[in-house]
Order: C-alpha cells, then sequence, then structure tokens
C-alpha cells in the first residue's frame, strides 16, 4: 500500500476578492476551505500536502497553516513561478499544468490534485485514497472524482465545467470544456459561441479537478510543458491545462483514467457572491459535527 500525498493548487488564491486575507476565511474560527481539505485527507490516510503558491502569497500561506496544523500532518510548499525565458508582459499564470509540474521535485508517491477554493466532501478523498493504495507508484493509471454536472451549477450564471465521456467500464474517454452551461427548462444544455444551445446528458458527471496520478505523470508532463511553452511563448492568454495534458495521453493510448463516481458534496466559489452561501454550509457541516469548531485545537 502506497503512501498519498495531497497536492492544493493555490497559487491564485485570493484573486476574485483582491487577495488572500478577503478570500480566505470560510469557518468560524477563520479557516479556509483548503484546512477543511486537509483535514478531510488527514482524516482518511494521507500522509502529507504540498501545497502550489505564489512568492508573494507564501508568507501569508505559511503563517496560518503553521497556526492551523502545527506539526499534525507534514505541510510543504512549491512555487509556481514564470519561466525565465517568458515575455515580462506576461501577467496570466500559465495553468494547472505549470502548476503541477512544480511540485515534481517533491512528490514521490502517488498525489491528488485538488483546487484551493473548492469543497469536495470526505467521500471523495476517501474513494480516490482507496484507489490510489493499490496503485504502483510508476503506473500509467490514473483516477478522477467525478461529481453529477447538475450538483455543479450556481443559481447565480452559467457555469464551465469539464464533461466527462465514460466508457461501460465507468473509464474516461474524453472531457468536453463547455463553458455556459445552465439548467434551462428543466434540461442541462451549453450555449454555443453561435448562440446555439447543446442539451447535454442528465446523468453526465462533470470533471472538479480532483485528479487522481501516480509519478507516471511527471515526464510526460514536462514533455508536453516544453513543447506548448515553445509554441506558446508570445501568446499572452495561453493556459497550459492538466485536463488537455490528461486528454492527449489518453488519445494517445499512454494511460487509462479511471472514474470515481463517488462526487457528493461540492460546493465553491464560481461567483463572489456565494462565498457567504460556501460560508453557511460550512458552518452547518461544523453545527452536524461533521467538523471540530476550531481546526487548530
Amino acid at each position: 500500500m502506497s503512501d498519498t500525498t495531497l497536492v492544493i493548487m493555490a497559487a491564485g488564491m485570493g484573486s476574485r476578492y483582491g487577495g488572500i486575507k478577503q478570500a480566505a476565511s470560510f469557518g468560524t474560527s477563520g479557516e479556509w476551505l483548503m484546512d477543511y481539505a486537509i483535514y478531510d485527507a488527514w482524516k482518511v490516510g494521507f500522509n502529507d500536502v504540498v501545497v502550489i503558491t505564489r512568492h508573494d502569497l507564501l508568507p501569508a500561506m505559511q503563517e496560518h497553516l503553521l497556526k492551523i496544523w502545527n506539526g499534525k500532518i507534514q505541510i510543504r510548499f512549491a512555487i509556481q513561478e514564470p519561466p525565465k525565458e517568458a515575455p515580462s508582459t506576461r501577467t496570466k499564470p500559465w495553468g494547472t499544468g505549470q502548476a503541477i509540474l512544480a511540485t515534481k521535485e517533491l512528490v514521490k508517491n502517488p498525489f491528488v490534485v485538488i483546487n484551493a477554493d473548492d469543497f469536495y466532501g470526505r467521500e471523495a478523498y476517501q474513494s480516490i485514497h482507496t484507489f490510489l493504495s493499490e496503485v504502483e507508484n510508476d503506473a500509467p493509471i490514473f483516477s478522477l472524482v467525478g461529481y453529477p454536472l447538475e450538483n455543479t451549477l450556481s443559481d447565480i450564471g452559467t457555469v464551465s465545467r469539464g464533461v466527462c465521456t465514460l466508457n461501460e467500464q465507468n473509464e474516461l474517454i474524453a472531457i468536453n470544456e463547455r463553458t455556459k452551461i445552465a439548467l434551462i427548462d428543466g434540461k442541462l444544455q451549453n450555449q454555443n459561441d453561435d448562440g446555439s444551445y447543446l442539451e447535454i446528458p442528465a446523468n453526465s458527471y462533470a470533471s472538479m479537478n480532483f485528479w487522481g496520478f501516480s509519478c507516471f505523470l511527471f515526464d510526460e508532463l514536462e514533455r508536453q510543458w516544453q513543447a506548448f511553452f515553445q509554441e506558446n511563448i508570445n501568446e499572452p492568454k495561453a493556459e497550459f491545462l492538466i485536463p488537455t495534458v490528461v486528454s492527449k495521453m489518453m488519445n494517445e493510448g499512454k494511460i487509462k483514467v479511471q472514474l470515481l463516481p463517488t462526487g457528493k458534496d461540492w460546493c465553491g466559489v464560481t461567483y463572489s457572491e456565494e462565498k457567504e452561501l460556501v460560508t453557511k454550509i460550512i458552518h452547518r457541516k461544523i453545527k452536524q459535527g461533521i467538523y471540530p469548531n476550531n481546526l487548530a485545537q
């Protein structure tokens, strides 16, 4: 049985609010959403945590996580920074694929990747930990927790989701990015660029960037990144995204990706107005005894 690492992508944390301090607090004692991710992962058997962040956010990250966790679980940091050859005018981050590549020297066993500003539910951590515990570290076998697409919508506006296509073994065949999904007349529909609508099957699963990887990922990730960077060095908005990396590996027959249909309890801040709603959900779970009132104690 392998050790497992939780990797949290937090380099963009606070961008919707103008800063990490304004964005972070969701718990009754100042906890961040990533604290609940760490707590859930710790409870089901994860061994350590790697947080991907930026140089300017690192001091605040270290101060907060030390206060909350203080040695209960190992927490390390990886810095996502632009390539030295990148144009100085580029301000946009280079994407989730480049962020994960920043952990290559730190992560040496099967690992999970999540977003810092999403809440995924403990069932998801349990199922993917169980799956990864049986995967060899160099195996070309990945996993993805799937969430019923309808459960990931917003009451405020449309959402952008990766819609999963599966085979009979619940293996991922493709992820199709749909950028304007909403429930219209009782049906899941995506508004296309030309103004037309595409109906999406009601039983579809969405990828919420809850991936399980072996270290087989890293060499291929490096190769794809180098090719992407050379092709897009002067493209100010081009992003190197992990679903694109995985899709290319699947299409080339290099890997299999098992969808784990255990996603149940997702919530997140797609729109800034949803922060209050997510905070209420966390507080309700505290009252139910799922989480302690103060994670630092």
